[in-house]
């Protein structure tokens, strides 16, 4: 296996002013319908753009269609004046001594709670995400034609190499009914905690765990047509379903609410 060397970020030489511009790399899309309805296909950089839209941080998307420019080869990344400081949760808990930190005012059960959530979407439903982009034949045929515009010999490699890791982590040797009840117990468990909160943990403005998941969970709402039964299990879903559309509302307006 060829390892690639750790980056590390250099935080130190990350310097923001009044004139300074941000740079967020994350993929892009090729379909303009798709577009429409969502900031980007891929969950992490679905949570980066959607911290830095709730805390109201200025930045230029840029798209990225691949990871040879990607620091630890991952996207998304940001750039300031050139420096590259790369993965998203470090990029937020950066952004947290630079900015005002939204979670500033959360207590330890708080910040406990929203930690168990994120480790569920980020460690779990991650990964039947990739079943549908990667593994899943009708769901992947989907995301590489709304992605990349098809998949020609170049994309080939990534998308074997992605479901042969979908395979080897375990979640791939599930039935497609058996992926659908484990995407909707996650589901489920955060709808709980959400309760009739308007933010998921009871504050008066989104904290970084809110842009864990708008960022984990948005495909699934706006994007029915690579994985209709899961969508369908989410929209049925009432408080989350409306906790969704109304942070769309908020913060995404030029976005297209597709439930």
């Amino acid at each position: 296996m060829k390892k690639i060397p750790v980056y590390v970020n250099p935080y130190d030489k990350v310097h923001f002013g009044p004139s300074t511009v941000m740079t967020l790399h994350r993929f892009g899309i090729f379909d303009p319908d798709v577009a429409r309805r969502v900031p980007t296909l891929s969950p992490f950089s679905a949570k980066l753009t959607a911290h830095l839209r709730f805390q109201g941080i200025p930045f230029e998307p840029v798209a990225e269609q691949g990871v040879g420019n990607a620091p630890r080869g991952k996207v998304p990344f940001i750039t300031v004046d050139g420096v590259k400081v790369a993965d998203s949760d470090l990029v937020i808990g950066f952004l947290k001594t630079a900015f005002p930190d939204p979670d500033a005012g959360l207590s330890d059960h708080q910040r406990a709670v929203g930690h168990l959530v994120q480790r569920t979407l980020e460690d779990h439903l991650y990964w039947i995400a990739l079943i549908y982009e990667f593994y899943d034949q009708e769901g992947s045929d989907w995301f590489f034609e709304h992605a990349f515009g098809g998949i020609g010999p170049g994309l080939q490699g990534l998308r074997d190499d992605m479901e042969d890791r979908t395979y080897k982590q375990g979640i791939a040797r599930y039935t497609p009914a058996e992926i659908v009840d484990k995407a909707s117990k996650d589901l489920a468990a955060v709808a709980e905690i959400l309760g009739e909160n308007r933010y998921l943990l009871g504050t008066d403005r989104p904290t970084s765990f809110d842009a864990v998941v708008f960022g984990m969970t948005i495909l699934v709402y706006q994007l029915r047509e690579m994985h209709p039964r899961l969508t369908d299990y989410a929209r049925s879903l009432p408080n989350l379903t409306q906790y969704i559309g109304n942070l769309l509302a908020e913060f995404f307006p030029d976005l297209d609410r597709d439930f």
